[in-house]
C-alpha cells in the first residue's frame, strides 16, 4: 500500500500586497466595524484603516434607516444589542484615525449615548482635517447640544446636514461668509437659539444653493426668514400638524420666502402659518402640498411662469389654479384628496396650451361612493390636447364611470399621444375581474393611432 502523498501549498496573500491608496478604497465599501476589525489580520493591515477619508457610525443595521438623516424626537431605529456600544466605538476609532484630510463623517446616534458624550469633539477633529461633509443625527435622551463654533466657520464644508437633538447656535463673532463653501443645508427637526441666529446662519453662506428644511413645533422660531440669493433649490417640510379644524387659524408664526434664483421649490406644509413670498422669476419646478387656500393662492401666483408642477390640495384649490394661466407649463402632476376633481381639472388644461406631460394620482381619494360619478364635457377641447400632450398617465385607476368618462375624453383628443400609463388601484371591487377592467382599457378609442397603452 502506496504511502499517501501530502501536498503542501502555499496560500500566497495577494490583496495585502495591492497598494494603501487600493487597500483604502476596498475598505470604504465595508461598514466602518468591519473596517476597524482588519486592523488584526496583519501588520500590514494594522494601520490601513486609520487612513480612510470617509467614516460613517450608524446606530443601527437597518439599510433604509442608515440612509436616512430626516426623522424626529419619535424614531425608533436603535434597539439592537450590537448598536449600543456605537458611541463609545466612535470616540475610540476617531483618537486613533489618523488621515490627514478626513472628507466625510457621517454620524448617526440614538438614545443610547449617555448624555455627557463629548460629541462635539468629533465634529471639531473633523472640521481640523478640512471636512467636506458632515451629517450629524444626535436622538439622545439629553436636551439639544451645541457644536463647536469651528463648525460655522469651516472652510472647507460644502454639505451639512443636522438632525434632531441640535441647537443651532450660530455665533455672533463670525465674520460674514464664514461659510464660503458651503452649497448643501439640512436643518432637519433641530433647535434654533433665535431667529437672528438663523438668519446669521444663512446669510453667512455665500454659494449656499439647496436647503432642506423640516420644522416641529419646539424649533423655537416664529419667524421664519430664508433669505438666500443664491439658492436654486428649497425643500419646506412643517411637520406642526394642526391637531383638528377648532385650532387657531392664525398661529402668529411666519414664513418669509426671498430667493429671486430659485429654480426648485418642493413645499409640504398644513400649520397654517402665514406666508410671506417674493418674487420666484426663475422658478421652474414646484411640488405643492398644503390645505390653506389663501396660502395655496400665494404660491400659485408667484409660480405661474413654471416648466413643471405637482399638486396635491382639495377641490377649492384645483378650482382656484384653474383660473390662473400657466402659459410655460409642459408637466403636470395631481394628486387631489378627494376625487371628484374632472371638471376643474379640464378647466386647468385649458390654461397650460403648452402642456406635454399630464399624471392623475389618485392614490389617497376619497371612497368611491363619496364621490358623484358623471361629469359634463366642456364646451371646447383644451388646446393642450390637440397638439401638444405626449405622455398621460393615470395612478390607482379605480375604474369608476367618472374615471373611464374622462380617461376616454382624453384618449379621444390627444392627437399628439405617444404613451398612456394606466395603474390600476390595487383596492378594487373583488367582483369584477383585473382582465375585464384591462380589456375595456384596451376598448377604449384612441384619437392618436400611433399611441402605446400600457396597462400595470
Amino acid at each position: 500500500m502506496s504511502e499517501a502523498k501530502i501536498e503542501e501549498i502555499n496560500c500566497e496573500d495577494r490583496i495585502s500586497a495591492l497598494p494603501e491608496e487600493l487597500l483604502v478604497t476596498i475598505l470604504l465599501l465595508v461598514p466602518i466595524k468591519e473596517a476597524v476589525a482588519t486592523m488584526i489580520l496583519s501588520k500590514r493591515w494594522r494601520y490601513i484603516w486609520m487612513m480612510l477619508p470617509s467614516l460613517d457610525y450608524n446606530e443601527t443595521n437597518d439599510v433604509n434607516q442608515a440612509r436616512d438623516w430626516g426623522g424626529d424626537d419619535n424614531d425608533d431605529g436603535d434597539d439592537d444589542l450590537e448598536s449600543k456600544s456605537i458611541w463609545w466605538f466612535l470616540d475610540k476609532s476617531l483618537k486613533l484615525h489618523k488621515a490627514p484630510v478626513l472628507e466625510i463623517l457621517l454620524i448617526s446616534l440614538g438614545r443610547r449615548c449617555p448624555s455627557d458624550a463629548n460629541v462635539g469633539n468629533w465634529v471639531e477633529k473633523a472640521v481640523d482635517r478640512g471636512v467636506v461633509v458632515v451629517k450629524f443625527k444626535l436622538r439622545w435622551s439629553a436636551g439639544p447640544t451645541t457644536l463647536p463654533k469651528s463648525l460655522y466657520t469651516c472652510e472647507t464644508l460644502k454639505e451639512l446636514t443636522l438632525s434632531n437633538k441640535v441647537l443651532v447656535d450660530f455665533p455672533s463673532s463670525s465674520s460674514p461668509s464664514c461659510l464660503p463653501s458651503l452649497e448643501i443645508l439640512q436643518l432637519s427637526c433641530v433647535v434654533y437659539k433665535d431667529e437672528d441666529t438663523f438668519a446669521r446662519f444663512l446669510s453667512s453662506c455665500p454659494v449656499l444653493g439647496i436647503l432642506i428644511v423640516k420644522r416641529k413645533k419646539s424649533d423655537n422660531l416664529t419667524n421664519f426668514i430664508v433669505k438666500v440669493p443664491t439658492l436654486w433649490m428649497l425643500w419646506y417640510y412643517n411637520t406642526t400638524w394642526l391637531l383638528d379644524d377648532t385650532d387657531v387659524v392664525d398661529s402668529g408664526s411666519c414664513l418669509v420666502i426671498d430667493t429671486p434664483a430659485l429654480i426648485k421649490f418642493d413645499v409640504t406644509d398644513y400649520s397654517r402659518h402665514s406666508w410671506s413670498i417674493g418674487n420666484m422669476p426663475c422658478l421652474e419646478e414646484a411640488h405643492i402640498s398644503v390645505d390653506c387656500l389663501s396660502l395655496f393662492d400665494k404660491i400659485i401666483t408667484a409660480s405661474s411662469a413654471i416648466l413643471s408642477l405637482v399638486l396635491t390640495f382639495e377641490d377649492e384649490m384645483l378650482v382656484r389654479c384653474s383660473t390662473l394661466r400657466f402659459s410655460r407649463l409642459l408637466r403636470l402632476s395631481v394628486d387631489p384628496s378627494r376625487s371628484n376633481c374632472v371638471e376643474p381639472l379640464l378647466l386647468l388644461l385649458g390654461n397650460t396650451p403648452k402642456l406635454e406631460e399630464l399624471v392623475v394620482n389618485n392614490e389617497f381619494a376619497s371612497e368611491p361612493k363619496d364621490v358623484p360619478l358623471s361629469w359634463n364635457q366642456p364646451s371646447s377641447i383644451p388646446g393642450c390636447l390637440s397638439s401638444h400632450l405626449k405622455i398621460f398617465e393615470w395612478r390607482y385607476y379605480g375604474h369608476r364611470e367618472e374615471e373611464e368618462e374622462f380617461l376616454t375624453y382624453i384618449l379621444a383628443n390627444s392627437k399628439c399621444l405617444k404613451t398612456v400609463t394606466i395603474s390600476l388601484n390595487p383596492i378594487l371591487d373583488p367582483e369584477l375581474e383585473e382582465d375585464f377592467i384591462i380589456g375595456k382599457l384596451k376598448d377604449i378609442p384612441r384619437v392618436s393611432t400611433s399611441s402605446q397603452l400600457l396597462v400595470n
